[in-house]
C-alpha cells in the first residue's frame, strides 16, 4: 500500500510503537492517542476506547485511493485481497483461530442479530440470559422470542454476581440458546464462559457470546472457550470508536446449519466477480454456490472503511500481544481494587473492569462522577436492578499514575 503525504507525519509514531513491541511501554503508547491530552486520567474504555493515530493513517490512505479511483477500487475480489483478508488474518491471530471462521459485524448488535436470525428454533423452546446484561441483548432476545414463540429465561444476580449452580438449574433440554456477555458491563465479572458452554452443549443448546467488554483487553479464544459464536464491536477495547466496526467468530457447525437470507456476496462464482458480471450465459435466477465460511452470514458489500480502521487497531494490539495487554490491564484493575479497599470502598469485578460501590445513593454518586469529569478524570456511573456504582476501566494507554489521580480525588469525598 502507498503511504499518502498526509499520513507521513504520523508514521514515526507507529514505528516508535513497533520498536517497543516486546514490552508494553506506555510513554510512546500515549503518543499514539492524542485524545489522552484532554484528560488528567481517562479510565472509561468500557464506555468508549480511544483511537490511535495509526487508524487515521490507514483510513486516510484508503480514502485517497477511493478519491483517486485507484486500480481495483471497484472490484470486490481486489478490495478483499487488499483489505478484508488481511484484517481477518489479524483478527484470527488475536483469537488464535482460523480466518475462515471470522467476518465483520456492525459493532456488536448487528452480529448478534445476524447469528440468531440465521437459526430457527422450535416454538415453545427457551432462550437463556442474565438479568444485568447490556440492554442490547435483552432487546434482541425479547423480540426474537416473540417472533418464534420462545420463553426468555433470565438468571438473576446475587449481589451483582452469577454462579454456576444457578446456570445449571435453568438450562435444560428445552433450551435453544444461551446468550450472554463474556465480561459483564456493569460489574466487570468475567463469566465462566467455558463452563456455561459445557452445560449448554450437554443439553444441545447454542452458546452465543457478546465479547465487546473483553476482546482486545483479555485473552479471548472462542475455540478454547467452546462457544458457538462470539461477537465484539470495535468501539471499546479494540480501539476503534465511531467507525461502526466489529468482528464476529462463528463455529464451523453453526456456519453449516445456519440459514441466513442470502445476498449475492454470500455466494461465490467459479470465476472472479469482475468476469462474472459480463458473462452472457448466466441466469441471474440460478443461485450461485453458497459460501462455506463465516462470510455466509455477511449483510452485503463489505464496509471497507470500517474494515481498514479495524485492521489498523488489530495491528497495534497484535504488535503488543494480547497476553501483555491482559497482564497490564489486570494489574491496573488490581490496583483499583486495592486502593478501593484502602479507602473502605466495596469493589466488584474479576476482569479489567471494576465497579466501585461507594455506599452512597445514586444522586450522590452522579454528583461525584460529574465532579471528577470537571477535574479531567473520566469514569462512568453504571447500574441496573439496584446494583450500581462508579465503573473504572483502564486499558493499555493507562498507567498506575492514572489510578492514583482518581483515588486522590475520590478520597476527598470520604
Amino acid at each position: 500500500m502507498k503511504l499518502s503525504p498526509t499520513a507521513q507525519p504520523f508514521l514515526h509514531l507507529h514505528n516508535l510503537f513497533i520498536l517497543h513491541q516486546k514490552v508494553l511501554v506506555v510513554k510512546p503508547m500515549k503518543e499514539l492517542f492524542p485524545g489522552l491530552k484532554r484528560f488528567r486520567a481517562y479510565l472509561n474504555t468500557a464506555g468508549l476506547g480511544l483511537m490511535p493515530l495509526t487508524v487515521y493513517q490507514k483510513v486516510n490512505e484508503f480514502l485517497l485511493d477511493v478519491i483517486n479511483y485507484e486500480d481495483g477500487i471497484n472490484a470486490v475480489e481486489i478490495l478483499d485481497e487488499l483489505y478484508f483478508n488481511p484484517m481477518l488474518k489479524k483478527a484470527a491471530k488475536l483469537m488464535k483461530t482460523n480466518p475462515e471462521n471470522i467476518t465483520v459485524s456492525l459493532q456488536t448488535t448487528d452480529g448478534l442479530k445476524r447469528i440468531l436470525t440465521s437459526l430457527t428454533p422450535k416454538k415453545g423452546m427457551k432462550i437463556v440470559s442474565f438479568d444485568l446484561e447490556f440492554p442490547t441483548i435483552s432487546a434482541i432476545l425479547k423480540s426474537y422470542a416473540k417472533r418464534h414463540g420462545l420463553e426468555v429465561k433470565v438468571i438473576g444476580n446475587k449481589g451483582g454476581l452469577y454462579y454456576m449452580e444457578d446456570v445449571e438449574r435453568v438450562i435444560d433440554d428445552n433450551t435453544f440458546a444461551v446468550v450472554f456477555s463474556d465480561v459483564q458491563w456493569i460489574t466487570g465479572q468475567r463469566m465462566p464462559t467455558k463452563e456455561i458452554a459445557g452445560v449448554a452443549h450437554e443439553h444441545g443448546a447454542w452458546v452465543i457470546v457478546d465479547a465487546v467488554q473483553s476482546l482486545g483487553a483479555l485473552e479471548v479464544y472462542p475455540e478454547k472457550m467452546e462457544v458457538d459464536a462470539l461477537v465484539a464491536g470495535g468501539e471499546k477495547w479494540l480501539l476503534n470508536p465511531n467507525t461502526g466496526s466489529g468482528v464476529m467468530w462463528i463455529s464451523e457447525e453453526l456456519i453449516e446449519v445456519s440459514e441466513p437470507i442470502l445476498g449475492l456476496l454470500n455466494t461465490q462464482p467459479e470465476v472472479p466477480w469482475s468476469e462474472w458480471w459480463g458473462d452472457e450465459r448466466k441466469d441471474v435466477w440460478d443461485i450461485l454456490p453458497v459460501r462455506k465460511d463465516a462470510r455466509k452470514l455477511d449483510p452485503g458489500t463489505p464496509p471497507y472503511v470500517s474494515i481498514v480502521a479495524l485492521d489498523a487497531s488489530l495491528e497495534l494490539i497484535n504488535s503488543v500481544g494480547i497476553e501483555k495487554i491482559e497482564k497490564h490491564d489486570m494489574k491496573l484493575a488490581k490496583r483499583v481494587r486495592e486502593y478501593a479497599y484502602e479507602l473502605g470502598v466495596t469493589a466488584l469485578g474479576s476482569s479489567q473492569i471494576t465497579l466501585l460501590r461507594l455506599g452512597v445513593d445514586y444522586v450522590k454518586q452522579r454528583e461525584i462522577v460529574k465532579n471528577l469529569e470537571e477535574k479531567g478524570i473520566v469514569v462512568s456511573l453504571r447500574g441496573a436492578k439496584g446494583i450500581f456504582g462508579i465503573r473504572v476501566s483502564p486499558h493499555l494507554y493507562n498507567t498506575e499514575d492514572d489510578i492514583v489521580t482518581l483515588f486522590d480525588e475520590l478520597s476527598k469525598f470520604f
